[in-house]
């Protein structure tokens, strides 16, 4: 019978998450603009949550990111759609991008992986939100109305906002930051493999 040892994780990780869960707080807050496009807000906290993707690299972790930023804002900057709502609009780009981040070897410092984790991660918010409209009770054709510009516009400021995170990553890694210096290199081994 073997036993498990306890995740090892690095106090530069979890402030790594901390940082992304109060930067997508922020983003929401600054991006109170009245520009009247949907999820123009998600340019600052997608990249946000690439940047913290990309810096800490380990399983669950953008989930755990926007698990900890959607707990901010719906108890900071409380809305009518309620805490349940608010929160799943965080969490479930996180797991989307959690999702997506191995397939491109967590090199989300280029650009083309991370525009596209951004955008798909982003529309992710979409899902939620028709979820949150069928659960209000409107129409379908309400809903099918606005769907295809919102998925759109979510789609495009996703990938905006992966851009802007890969090219946050590349100058952390031309500065030799440590927390991602090792970018470029191999994968991180599983946690207690020291090979």
């Amino acid at each position: 019978m073997s036993m498990r040892k306890p995740m090892d994780i690095r106090v530069a990780d979890m402030t790594v998450v901390a940082l992304v869960a109060v930067l997508i707080l922020m983003g929401k807050t600054v991006l109170r603009m009245p520009i009247h496009l949907s999820g123009h807000a998600g340019v600052l906290w997608i990249a946000a949550l690439v940047i913290g993707r990309g810096a800490v690299r380990r399983p669950w972790s953008a989930t755990f990111m926007a698990l900890i930023g959607g707990l901010l804002v719906a108890f900071l900057q409380p809305n009518q759609t309620g805490p349940l709502f608010t929160v799943a609009t965080y969490v479930i780009p996180g797991m989307v991008l959690d999702g997506l981040a191995p397939l491109f070897c967590d090199r989300l410092d280029r650009l083309v992986p991370a525009a596209v984790a951004g955008a798909a991660a982003h529309a992710g918010k979409v899902a939620v939100d028709l979820v949150q409209g069928i659960a209000a009770g409107l129409p379908a054709n309400v809903l099918a109305v606005g769907l295809p510009a919102e998925l759109a516009l979510h789609i495009v400021f996703g990938a905006l906002g992966g851009v802007l995170a890969a090219l946050v990553l590349r100058t952390l890694i031309r500065a030799r930051v440590p927390q991602v210096a090792g970018l470029g290199d191999a994968p991180r081994p599983p946690d207690g493999d020291t090979t």
